[in-house]
Parts: structure tokens; sequence; C-alpha cells
């Protein structure tokens, strides 16, 4: 019989305590959701919020390509999710945004509907684009700035200081560092926690089908990650971003089935932080994020 480790008991029984008496899991805020025109083509906005809802998601964040995706996500499910506005306003943008001259504007317009909680998801990749100091950029720190919107960004960068440059040059703009900076090991993400009090670290995506290097193979949270995670954990979200394939760049094209596995999604971020002290499980699973967002608990 396998014997399991005193550890992981623990997280399981206290996981089990926070547990309803109805069997239905803890409350959890998904922080890092699309619903593109790829998703669109395979789930209707409905069947996607029936998901989150078996799922107990209580509060969720949506980006989408185009934005207004994200607006028919909250139409079918209510003023629990939380609906971005991205630069990608036309299908098939996400990777020409910043040399579009119509997209300042575009996004004004959509962030003056009043309709929208945060800016993004913006791709920012070092060496390609768009510059730092590009009108582009600048105009969306400026938009975050005047409308005091999180601005949830993803770098694709070999070293924290690409995004420290951003985050200390605009220190009174609220950033969601998408994936915790993807491929990013704790040893560079702490140092850009010190310069930056103004980041809260998302850690969707680090999971075993995407980035991962977050648990080893049985599914134990490394001990860099847990370290950082208590260090640092009044400034920790997590989400599913049910993007499949997102590597294969030219997945970016065809529909996308990430709805589907959205279950085994969230049950790789339920293991890893059920292995946290308690009161940091529940602060990662919910309350940072409503807190984050200015909502009150159920």
């Amino acid at each position: 019989m396998r014997i399991v480790p005193t550890l992981l008991l623990l997280s399981l029984l206290i996981g089990c305590a926070q547990t309803p008496v109805n069997n239905s899991p803890s409350p959890f805020a998904d922080i890092h959701l699309h619903y593109n025109w790829r998703h669109a083509e395979v789930i209707d906005p409905q069947e996607a919020v029936a998901i989150l809802q078996e799922h107990n998601v209580i509060l969720a964040s949506v980006s989408s390509e185009p934005s207004s995706h994200a607006l028919k996500l909250r139409e079918a499910g209510g003023d629990w999710i939380l609906p971005f506005a991205s630069p990608y306003y036309e299908p098939g943008s996400r990777s020409s945004w910043y040399y579009d001259r119509n997209m300042l504007s575009e996004l004004r317009a959509q962030l003056e509907t009043g309709q929208y909680a945060g800016i993004g998801e913006v791709h920012v990749t070092s060496g390609v684009g768009p510059r730092l100091d590009s009108p582009q950029f600048l105009g969306l720190t400026a938009l975050a700035r005047e409308f005091d919107l999180p601005f949830l960004i993803h770098t694709n960068a070999g070293d924290y200081r690409f995004f420290e440059s951003i985050c200390t040059e605009h220190t009174d703009i609220r950033f969601i560092w998408a994936h915790a900076g993807g491929e990013l090991q704790p040893d560079q993400i702490d140092p850009l926690m010190q310069s930056c009090p103004n980041v809260w670290l998302d850690m969707t995506a680090r999971d075993p089908w995407h980035y991962g290097q977050l648990t080893d193979e049985d599914g134990t949270l490394l001990p860099g990650w847990r370290e950082l995670f208590i260090r640092y954990q009044d400034q920790v979200m997590t989400g599913t971003d049910p993007v499949w394939n997102a590597h294969q760049t030219y997945r970016w094209y065809e529909s996308d089935e990430g709805w589907d596995h959205y279950e085994q999604l969230i049950q790789f971020h339920r293991n890893w932080m059920s292995q946290l002290p308690a009161e940091v499980e529940v602060k990662i699973r919910l309350s940072n994020a409503l807190k984050f967002y200015g909502r009150e608990a159920p």
C-alpha cells in the first residue's frame, strides 16, 4: 500500500474541511480565461459558463480576440465574469496590433462603455515588439492609468529585467504578470517582486501542458515555488488559461478546444495549491482575487 506523505495528507484533510457539505469543490477565482473567436467556433458562451459553474468558479476574468467576445461570457453568466478590453479588437490581430494606428482609439471606445474591468492580455516579446517606448505601448499604459484598470501583460523574455523596466517605469499601474514570466523560475521572479510591489503573479499555464516546471512528475510542488508563494502570498493568483497547444504557433489559426480540457487544468492548480499552508492556499485560490477586484466573498 502506498504511504501518503504527511504534508500531502494534511493538505487533503484541510481541503476536505473547506469543501461544502454538498461536496461541491471549494470556490475558485479564475483570473485568466479566454473566449477567442477560435473558441467560439467549438463552444458557445452558455456552455463555457456552465463549465465554470460546475467547478464552482465564483469570479472569472476573461480576455478575448476580439474584445467583444469577452462580453458574450459576461452576458451569459452575470457580473461575476469580468471582461478585459484587448488591443486585439479584430480577429487575427494578435501579431500586428502594435502596427495598427487605429488600435488606441478603438480601445478607448471600448473602455468608455464602462463594460470592461481591465486591459489585456497584451503580449510583449523582447526583440520582436512592441518597443516599450512606442506610442502604441505607452498609449496602452496611459489608458490603464486614465481608467484606473489593471493591465494583464504577457512578457516573452529570458530575463526578468525586461519586465522590470516596465513595472518600475509605470509604478502607478497594477500589473498582472501572465504565467509569471513563462519560462522564468523562482530565482528570477523573486528580484522582480522585490522591485515591483505593483505586480501580481498569475500562475496560469505553468501546468504540464504549457510551460510546466511548477511541480515534479508526481504533482508535488517544487520547493523553490513553495517558498516563493509563501513569501509573496498576498500577490499570487491563478487560473486556467484554456488555450490548447499554444506553443504550436499555427494553432492560433485553428479552432481552439481548450475549454474541453478545463477540468484537467483547474485540477492541476487545485492540487498544487492544496500542498500549501491553508491560509496561503485560500489566498491564491480565492481571496487575493476578490480583494484585487474589490469584490465581497459570497
